[in-house]
């Protein structure tokens, strides 16, 4: 647009609004479908396919990100004020986010249903004295073996999610404690479960 004042013209400069924001959903909706599983990648290639998924992703936002900081400092520069406008696209990435942290992932869903059949199965091994256990469903969640190891900590693999050079499941810990030099990352899940990532 263009605004005449006195003998000068001066152009205007629009804000960001609502086509910065749209042009943030393609990248949001790929991270959501990493983050609850919409699609799965060939079990060799995961270790691969899945971080450059997430790290395309976060570049388009990061594009995104800077086209709006370049519009939002030249609509500042010529007009000297703020517009609500601008807030729109931070607002819906932030939202997303949001959710992110409040809506659990499949995978926790499924472990927050099976996982008191889980230690049913893990005392049920340690009373027993078995070792491991092949292919085992669990609350309909598939575990490609659990076994013992650490003297008496139970392990549960999930096959779906561990690669040749990755292995992830759960720990359970009610009867040990678990030699934190074994593994990647051990996050706490409940009380006496671990969530493990073992692997190079």
């Amino acid at each position: 647009m263009i605004d005449n004042r006195g003998n000068g013209t001066r152009r205007r400069v629009r804000p960001p609004a609502a086509g910065v924001a749209l042009a943030a959903v393609p990248f949001l909706a790929i991270l959501a479908g990493v983050r609850y599983d919409w699609w799965r990648y060939p079990t060799a290639a995961v270790i691969f396919l899945e971080p450059a998924t997430v790290c395309f992703a976060l570049l388009g936002l990061a594009v995104v990100g800077v086209f709006w900081v370049v519009r939002s400092y030249g609509f500042w520069k010529r007009e000297q004020r703020l517009s609500w406008r601008m807030g729109l696209a931070p607002l819906f990435v932030v939202a997303t986010i949001l959710v992110f942290f409040a809506v659990q992932t499949p995978t926790d869903r499924a472990f927050d249903r099976a996982n008191a059949e889980m230690a049913m199965l893990a005392d049920s091994m340690l009373r027993d004295g078995t070792e491991h256990l092949g292919s085992t469903e669990i609350g309909g969640y598939e575990f490609s073996i659990v076994f013992i190891r650490d003297g008496s900590c139970v392990y549960f693999v999930d096959g779906r999610r561990s690669t040749p050079t990755e292995v992830v499941g759960w720990l359970y810990t009610a009867n040990c404690t678990p030699n934190l030099d074994r593994f990647r990352r051990l996050k706490p899940v409940v009380e006496n479960w671990f969530s493990f990532e073992q692997g190079t």
